[in-house]
């Protein structure tokens, strides 16, 4: 069984450790073949207020205003959500951004 880090930005970081503020990282075992959808339902299976946040409750999409990395690469570039992780990777939840 692999293992790969989770980094919740401190937007997020009050759902995930009670009473913190800041940057939250977890580490998680993950199967071979777990995508990044795979993951995220584990990690917020419980909490259902943060499934509100990240997904469209019609669509199951991931809203537009989350920014998913994944080894500093958007995930939406690289795959999307149906990626498969590996030992060692990186995943950051972030508020979306642009710029003009």
């Amino acid at each position: 069984m692999d293992s790969v880090n989770i980094e919740i930005m401190p937007w997020l970081s009050r759902y995930f450790a009670a009473g913190r503020s800041g940057r939250v990282v977890m580490e998680r075992k993950v199967d071979d073949g777990t995508t990044i959808r795979d993951l995220l339902e584990e990690i917020i299976a419980d909490k259902r207020e943060v499934r509100e946040i990240l997904f469209e409750a019609d669509t199951g999409r991931l809203f537009g205003y989350i920014a998913l990395v994944l080894n500093e690469r958007f995930v939406e570039l690289s795959g999307g959500l149906d990626t498969e992780l590996k030992s060692g990777d990186t995943l950051r939840l972030m508020p979306g951004f642009s710029g003009g």
